[in-house]
């Protein structure tokens, strides 16, 4: 659970050309359920495909996310 925004925008990198793009950005959130059993998505950072950024080494530990979680990727 140590791998930081940057590492896995570099996996979406390797599966999906449209993340190549120069001028991408790749949006994380974690989708997950609240105490009512609903679902809520929490933003957590935007990676750029080619310049470094304020969210790029934050990691999964540092943003909580837990076992059962969603990761959900917008490429944009």
């Amino acid at each position: 659970m140590d791998a930081d925004l940057r590492e896995l925008s570099d996996l979406v990198k390797e599966a999906n050309p449209a993340a190549r793009n120069r001028n991408a950005r790749i949006s994380f959130a974690f989708v997950y359920p609240d105490r009512r059993g609903r679902n809520v998505m929490r933003q957590v950072g935007v990676v750029h495909s080619t310049r470094p950024g304020d969210d790029d080494s934050k990691t999964l530990r540092q943003l909580q996310f837990q076992t059962g979680d969603f990761l959900d990727v917008s490429i944009y």
